[in-house]
This record gives C-alpha cells, structure tokens and sequence, in this order.
C-alpha cells in the first residue's frame, strides 16, 4: 500500500466548483423572476385585467342604452329602414358584452384556481430556491475546503 496519494489534478476540481458557483448564480436570477412572474400575474388578474374589463363593460353598457334609445325613437317615428339598422348594432353590441361577460367570468375563474395551479407549482420553485439557498452553497463551501485540502496535501512544505 503507498504512503501518498497521487494527488495530480486539482485544477479540474477548482473549474467544476466555478462552474458552480456560475450555475447558482444564474439558477438563482431565474428563481426570482419566476417568483415575481408570479406575484405579477397575480396583481395582473386581481386588478389590472378586472379593472380594465370593468371599463369595458361599463362603456359597452352606455353604448347599448344608447342604441336601445335611438331604436325607441325610430320605433316612434315609424321608420322601418332606420328599425333595422338600429336592431343589427343593438344585437351586435349584445353579442359584444355577452363576450366581454365571459372574459370577465373566465377572469374570475382564473383567479379562483390561481392558488390550486399556479401556487401549487411555485412552491415547487420554493423548495428549488431553498435547496439552492443551502444545500448548494453547502456543497461550494465543501468544495472550497476540499480545493484547499488537496493543495495542503499535495505541496506539504508551501503551506
């Protein structure tokens, strides 16, 4: 049995640990914008998107009535040309809001099923960031030491 290890590349262990340092820097910037990808979309359906859809809704309502009371007045005045016109758009802005309806609820559904799809999948994000967080710099630190070990004992008299 030999009395020495041959201890000959160290260098290759010093590139795999600067290779890692690199991979949880970059794995960490990824992380975190998902978390915030995240957040956005949540503040993006509460709010941004609910609000907006609100608008809309509200400004096709006020277009509606409008046809609905330019149809009024045509139906006094007995004209049967301006009748149908006004009952094409007064069916069409109907058709629009019924649409507009329906990204409302779909809006509303999203956000009911948010914490069972999208929160289910960034815990998973979670548990990679806090395994990155310790488990990895752990395993940097181990490294550092082993680099420093195997220098130690492969030049004995430069330390």
């Amino acid at each position: 049995m030999a009395d020495k290890a041959n201890v000959t590349n160290v260098e290759s262990l010093e590139r795999f640990r600067s290779s890692l340092v690199i991979f949880v820097e970059k794995i960490s910037v990824v992380l975190d914008e998902v978390s915030e990808e995240v957040k956005r979309t949540r503040v993006w359906l509460q709010s941004e998107q609910r609000m907006k859809l609100d608008h809309v809704m509200k400004r096709k309502q006020k277009e509606l009535d409008m046809i609905q009371q330019e149809l009024f007045t045509a139906r006094m005045s007995n004209l049967a040309n301006v009748k149908t016109g006004h009952k094409m758009k007064l069916n069409n802005k109907r058709r629009e809001m019924r649409e507009v309806e329906g990204k409302i609820r779909a809006v509303t559904t999203w956000l009911r099923n948010y914490d069972s799809t999208v929160e289910t999948e960034a815990r998973k994000v979670d548990k990679l960031r806090h395994f990155i967080d310790t488990d990895m710099i752990r395993a940097l630190h181990f490294l550092a030491e082993a680099v420093k070990n195997l220098h130690a004992y492969s030049n004995p008299g430069q330390s």
